[in-house]
Parts: structure tokens; C-alpha cells; sequence
């Protein structure tokens, strides 16, 4: 070859002067540094405090690790938003892709599963067959944003099985066989199955995506459009300003904001320490096990070990948003956080007062 000409940027490409490494731990150093980053995502959307959060532990992402018989856990946190028309799941989505390195933005209804994964395309030039990299490739070790993930092809939506769990595409077609990385984190955003939540059902009926599907994302957000005074003169007011002279700066530079991710992916493996295990492991034994009247086969399953992998990516995820190379008790405690505002949307049921983690992996208690 002549010359190469690299097509993406990895996090090796961020240049990142002394000066830059200065004002990061200088940032990490600051108390307040996590809610200033969370309010850095999408200054431009009110509220959603949580969903912002979950976003910004998703950017740093957990560590991927390879157990002792040789089998590897993903690091990356997936995250699912299910929400009205008119909540800005759009929004957040775009700025995300912008701002995450190595991020891309594609939408359902435009999405071929080849598009998304691989594909084997006929090479006139060399006269065989070529593999051709779809978005989740492309996006190795980078965020991916998917939109109307509901309207995508059910067929080309379950070549994304793979790719999210496992991290890897496997393609088969014509006379190639090759497995090609795809380590992407994943941020969908989808409409229920009515077009707006039907307050009279459960959440967990109206999404309509695959068991199999939601049950691979970490966590799953549900974004309802109530009419609430407060919050509406708070939204109003948010968007008018953004439309006038005096706009929202965001707290934290774009520019320092990246850099700081990168830092902190690049440099920082935290590990778990005995409060964090302590923590984590009360909050999954304790919410198990409640007390509920039943015998024990019948009883609903509140979290799966999933949810577990999810609890620790979470938790290492916020230690490297302090740069820090040990997971603390708080840190395991804003991933429980999470977790709680997560199941109490999706998963709770009123009647029994329980929680039940198949209302939303399987739509049936």
C-alpha cells in the first residue's frame, strides 16, 4: 500500500496535552464532578435527571473481563428508552452520537440488518465475494444510537442478538466465514406499541420489542408525557430560553468533556472493593428474597442474574467517572439507585407490591 487513510477515530487519536490532563483531574478533583457531567449531556432538554445519569455511566462503560475458564463479560452498559412521541428521546440520542468518541446515529426504519451488523457483497473488481462492515462494526469500541427501534425489520432487528451480548458478528454467506468484533455500546430509543403509553395497561404490554431483546439491555427507561403544572411552566421556560440570545451553556466544554471520557477509558480499570461486593450483593439477596406470600416456585423473580452484570458494570463505570481505580460503596449505591428507578417504572407491580422482572423481559408475570 502506498498510503492509508483511517476512516474513524479511535481514543489513542484524541490528543491529549498536559494541559488537557491538568484541567481533567482537576474536574475528577471536584466533588460535584459527576452531576456537572450528567448536566453536560443535552443542556438543552430539561429534567431526566436520571436517564442523564444512566447516560453518562454508560459513555464510561464497566470493564470487560475474561473469567477463569476463559469466557468473557462484556463491559459496556445498554441502555433501552421507551418513551411518548414529544419527549426528545431523538434529541438526547443525536447529542450523544456527537459527543461520545467514535459514536454513530442510525434509525430503525432506515436499518438493514446488514447495514447494522455485516454483510458479504459480490466484488466485481477482484470477481469473489467481499465482507462489507455494517454501523455496529464500524462503532467497535464507540457508542452506537439507534432510533425507532420498534419499526425496524424483525428480521434484520435480530442480527443485533449477537452483536450485544456476545460483542461479536459472526457471518457466514457465500464462501466466508468470519467473526468480527463489534465491543459498541448501544443506546435505543423506541415509541410503545400504540404510539403514546395507555396508562389503563401495564408498561410492560405496550413495549413492543422482543423479550429476548430487552432482556439484553441493562437498563430500560420509560418516558411518559403527563400534563404536571410545575414541570410544564419548567419545560416551557427551558425552551423559550433556548430560543432567545441567553442560551444554556453546557457546564463542562464539549471539547473537555470527550477527552475526559477517553482519559478515563484509556487509562483508569477500577476494581471492586469489600463495601462495593457488600453493597451489591444485599441490595440482588435482599430484593430476591422479599418476603411474599407464595411457594417458592411460584413466587416472581424481582431480578435475574443480568440485572447483577448490570449492577457491577454500573458501579465500576461510576469509579471511572472520578477517575478512580477502586469501586466505593457510593458508587455501588448510584448503580442501586439506578437500578431501583429503573424496576420501579418497569418492573413494579401494584397489586402484589412486588417487584418482577418477566412484566418486562416477557410481558407476562
Amino acid at each position: 500500500a502506498n498510503n492509508i487513510i483511517p476512516l474513524e477515530e479511535t481514543f489513542e487519536d484524541f490528543n491529549i496535552t498536559e494541559e488537557d490532563e491538568r484541567q481533567i483531574h482537576e474536574l475528577a478533583a471536584d466533588p460535584k464532578a459527576f452531576q456537572k457531567l450528567a448536566d453536560s449531556i443535552a443542556p438543552s432538554i430539561y429534567g431526566y435527571e436520571e436517564i442523564k445519569q444512566a447516560i453518562l455511566l454508560q459513555m464510561f462503560s464497566g470493564v470487560k473481563k475474561t473469567k477463569s475458564d476463559g469466557n468473557k463479560t462484556r463491559g459496556d452498559i445498554h441502555i433501552l428508552l421507551v418513551g411518548d412521541p414529544g419527549v426528545a428521546k431523538s434529541q438526547i440520542l443525536k447529542f450523544v452520537s456527537i459527543i461520545a468518541p467514535k459514536g454513530r446515529y442510525v434509525v430503525g426504519k432506515s436499518t438493514s440488518g446488514a447495514g447494522l451488523t455485516a454483510t458479504v457483497i459480490r466484488d466485481e473488481y477482484l470477481k469473489g465475494w467481499s465482507l462489507e462492515a455494517g454501523a455496529m462494526v464500524l462503532s467497535n469500541h464507540g457508542l452506537i444510537c439507534i432510533d425507532e427501534l420498534e419499526k425496524m425489520d424483525p428480521n434484520d432487528r435480530s442480527a443485533m442478538h449477537e452483536a450485544l451480548e456476545q460483542q461479536t458478528v459472526t457471518i457466514s454467506k457465500a464462501n466466508i466465514q468470519a467473526s468480527l468484533r463489534a465491543e459498541t455500546t448501544v443506546l435505543a430509543a423506541g415509541n410503545p406499541k400504540f404510539g403514546r403509553f395507555d396508562p389503563y395497561q401495564t408498561v410492560a404490554s405496550q413495549i413492543d420489542i422482543p423479550p429476548t431483546l430487552i432482556n439484553r439491555f441493562d437498563v430500560v427507561f420509560i418516558m411518559k408525557d403527563i400534563p404536571d403544572r410545575a414541570r410544564d411552566e419548567a419545560i416551557a421556560s427551558h425552551v423559550l430560553m433556548e430560543n432567545t440570545e441567553q442560551r444554556i451553556a453546557p457546564i463542562i466544554d464539549r471539547d473537555l468533556f470527550r477527552k475526559y471520557i477517553a482519559y478515563a477509558k484509556q487509562k483508569i480499570v477500577p476494581k471492586l472493593t469489600e463495601p462495593a461486593i457488600e453493597e451489591i450483593k444485599k441490595f440482588y439477596v435482599d430484593l430476591r428474597n422479599a418476603q411474599v406470600s407464595g411457594e417458592a416456585q411460584t413466587r416472581p423473580l424481582p431480578i435475574s442474574a443480568r440485572q447483577l452484570d448490570a449492577l457491577i458494570r454500573m458501579s465500576e463505570a461510576s469509579a471511572k467517572s472520578r477517575l478512580s481505580q477502586q469501586v466505593s460503596k457510593d458508587d455501588a449505591k448510584r448503580g442501586i439507585n439506578l437500578m431501583k428507578y429503573y424496576l420501579m417504572q418497569v418492573g413494579y407491580d401494584y397489586e402484589t407490591k412486588t417487584f418482577d422482572i418477566d412484566r418486562i423481559a416477557t410481558g407476562v408475570s
